[in-house]
């Protein structure tokens, strides 16, 4: 899943992807639609955005936040400038009541071993829209950042949306990983969807060591217990424009209660060293019993292996200095009943929590998790002075954001007496009960807002293999998000869908030589582009290419040029032009070497020392198999042994791993660039020819084919991208 805010403001250059969601979802105060309930405690299930600017053109208008299909649509019946004072649309003040509602069926990620993926169905539901575009229509479907209208009124203040994330039970257990109670910690986490921050949980008995023991050594003698069962978080920056964080690693330790214990550790360019540091780990063990670079790797980047090369041995040790209750020390997070996580698992130590007000069927809060905080004085009852000022403490208003709850609608003009009567009623928190005649106000009001029965809304009902097999409607009484949560979180996805895959890389291929530009039209299929797109999604998150939409665009852009969008995995050239091209070269010192270590995979890998070195990396090969440059030497000469170079053409996660490989160690004569990861040099900003070349020129050496690297840079930049054009 792609994901962006509902208003899309033009990204200032100093701006962290946090202060750029801030100001593109401003709004949300509580007693001014604020998630999840108001003052007098009543359920709200989204939250009251302000569009943002335009320049000197007005307000930014309203887009998708993601792909999807319009199931909804109500034009705008905007009154007149003076409304009637008794107007159903003019109840606190003007109101605007426009409504789209998106259905958005993706996918957020697939088993490693299975490939099974993940497939998610959740509602987007956009009301007190001013105009409503004439393309959107129901039944057509919407793209990510298509323009759906303008922000209208509400309660006469303009430029306001109500924004509501919504899914049913099903979804729910697919989205967050469960449907009910805290993450376990028995076990690890879920492993279809890992991603953003990675967790780590220590129990009190984990080892800790005032300086780090060895690398190949698991659990030393030495050191102390913790003392205190601990989380430890370990984020690798988000590309976020921020120059001075891009690559480092921040390593923070949580009690149990969520709270940090201190500030984070720095790991300086942690993220750039990744293969070093797996190199350097799979060195220090034996040439017998060395595990492989590549899973080594993972468990530095992920915690755990979720690929297919095993770690073993299994208890290959993944140490980190981190902080403790006594001061800092070293633990090992392979360490035996260690348990990993991530923010695909919504862990309640983060404050997220499931809370279910059903029973009553009205829009009441009844939930005390939420009564709790708000009770200030703890004397069993809240009242509004308390309302007031618990909700808007800045503890509270964070830890609210969190809660994913499940309650009736509000839009359900058949059960406004059910949903609302206890407005009626005094209560500490309602100290003003409506009159009858106040409450047909406001039933008037709900009325001409109210869609819940005519969209009728459908959830398609998917089998194990995914198939459609029946819909059913989304009941009255569902789970809602805080969209602002929503969007940051999985903004850390950044899993490809079918549609999202098929934009960036379409059927018809285009190749751009200078001002030409060549069309080769039904060049990739579908069925070609499903063969490696979960694997690609693997790739690009295990390599971090998804970190930020700038090394997304390039990664995905050279592999146009070099993979031709999927459809050339080796080097279609003769025996006798590759021994033109490449003997004597990369490697290649012997009589067919040229044409057998030919260009394969998404990177078309080229050269007999590019292949070793890969091999070497998955573990295929040991380096104490082959001299050191061989190529250089004379006399008797130990060459590593390559059975089937063709694994990298006919092997689907070979083939899009060797070019995560090279874009992580750009090897070079057959010697890894250990600190010359080419996410070094992905800048954030929109793709330039002169950043496009540089990338390039790590990539082969040379500018061959730049015109059409930079065209598909730029093109896929387009696509994945929030910038709008």
């Amino acid at each position: 899943m792609l994901i962006s805010p509902p208003f899309l403001p033009p990204r200032v250059d100093s701006q962290t992807e946090e202060q750029w969601l801030e100001a593109a979802m401003s709004g949300g105060e509580p007693g001014d639609g604020g998630y999840p309930v108001s003052y007098n405690l009543g359920w709200h299930g989204g939250v009251h955005l302000q569009a943002p600017a335009r320049g000197n053109a007005g307000m930014e208008p309203v887009r998708a936040i993601a792909d999807g299909v319009v199931v909804y649509r109500r034009g705008s019946s905007e009154p007149p400038e003076a409304p009637a004072p008794d107007a159903p649309l003019n109840y606190g003040g003007r109101t605007s009541d426009g409504v789209v509602v998106v259905r958005h069926e993706t996918e957020i990620g697939a088993e490693f071993q299975q490939n099974i993926p993940t497939r998610v169905i959740f509602f987007s539901v956009y009301m007190h829209l001013h105009t409503v575009r004439s393309t959107v229509r129901q039944g057509r479907q919407i793209l990510r950042k298509d323009e759906i209208g303008q922000a209208g009124y509400i309660k006469g203040q303009p430029g306001r949306i109500h924004l509501e994330i919504i899914c049913d039970d099903a979804n729910l257990i697919k989205l967050v990983g469960r449907g009910s109670g805290f993450v376990s910690k028995i076990s690890d986490g879920r492993s279809d969807a890992v991603f953003g921050e990675l967790y780590f949980y220590l129990a009190e008995t984990v080892r800790v060591y005032p300086q780090r023991p060895p690398l190949n050594r698991p659990s030393p003698s030495d050191g102390s217990p913790l003392g205190e069962n601990l989380f430890v978080g370990l984020r690798y920056a988000e590309g976020d424009g921020m120059q001075y964080k891009r690559g480092h690693a921040y390593v923070t330790t949580y009690r149990q209660s969520g709270t940090p214990l201190g500030t984070a550790l720095i790991e300086p360019d942690a993220e750039y060293n990744l293969y070093r540091d797996a190199n350097s780990i799979s060195d220090a063990y034996p040439a017998n019993a060395r595990p492989a670079p590549s899973a080594v790797y993972e468990l530095l980047r992920f915690g755990r292996i979720v690929g297919p090369d095993p770690l073993v041995p299994a208890d290959v040790p993944h140490w980190r200095q981190i902080r403790t209750p006594a001061g800092t020390g070293w633990v090992n997070l392979n360490a035996q009943g260690v348990r990993k996580f991530s923010d695909a698992d919504f862990p309640h130590w983060r404050g997220w929590q499931l809370i279910e007000d059903t029973a009553d069927g009205n829009s009441l809060c009844n939930a005390p998790e939420i009564l709790g905080p708000a009770d200030f004085n703890r004397d069993g009852s809240i009242t509004a002075d308390e309302a007031h000022t618990r909700l808007i403490a800045p503890e509270v208003k964070a830890f609210l954001r969190r809660l994913i709850c499940k309650f009736p609608t509000e839009w359900d003009a058949t059960a406004i007496d059910a949903s609302w009567g206890w407005l009626k009623t005094r209560s500490p928190a309602n100290q003003n009960p409506m009159t009858d005649r106040q409450f047909d106000r406001l039933r008037g009001h709900i009325e001409a807002l109210a869609f819940w029965k005519e969209a009728n809304l459908q959830i398609p009902q998917l089998n194990a293999d995914g198939q459609i097999t029946g819909s059913e409607a989304l009941a009255r009484t569902h789970w809602h998000f805080d969209p602002r949560e929503f969007v940051r979180i999985f903004r850390k996805c950044g899993w490809m869908s079918p549609l999202e895959f098929s934009l960036v890389y379409t059927d018809a291929y285009q190749k751009k030589i200078g001002s030409r530009l060549d069309t080769a039209r039904n060049a990739l299929s579908h069925e070609v582009r499903e063969r490696y797109r979960t694997q690609l999604n693997k790739v690009v998150r295990k390599y971090h290419l998804n970190a930020s939409s700038y090394r997304l665009a390039h990664f995905l852009g050279q592999g146009a040029e070099e993979s031709r969008t999927l459809t050339l995995m080796f080097e279609r050239r003769s025996e006798a032009s590759c021994n033109q091209l490449y003997s004597g070269r990369l490697g290649n010192d012997l009589l067919g070497d040229a044409f057998r270590y030919r260009g394969r995979g998404m990177k078309q890998l080229t050269g007999k020392y590019n292949y070793t070195e890969y091999w070497v990396y998955r573990g295929w090969i040991a380096r104490e198999s082959f001299d050191r440059s061989w190529w250089e030497r004379r006399g008797v000469v130990r060459r590593p042994v390559i059975s089937n170079p063709d694994v990298l053409a006919t092997d689907d996660y070979a083939v899009i791993d060797a070019g995560g490989w090279y874009w992580a160690a750009s090897p070079h004569r057959g010697e890894p660039h250990m600190l010359s990861s080419i996410n070094r040099m992905v800048n954030s900003g929109r793709p330039t020819r002169e950043n496009v070349r540089m990338v390039t020129l790590a990539i082969n050496g040379g500018e061959t084919g730049l015109d059409n690297r930079e065209f598909h840079t730029d093109r896929i930049y387009r696509v994945v991208g929030d910038e709008v054009y």
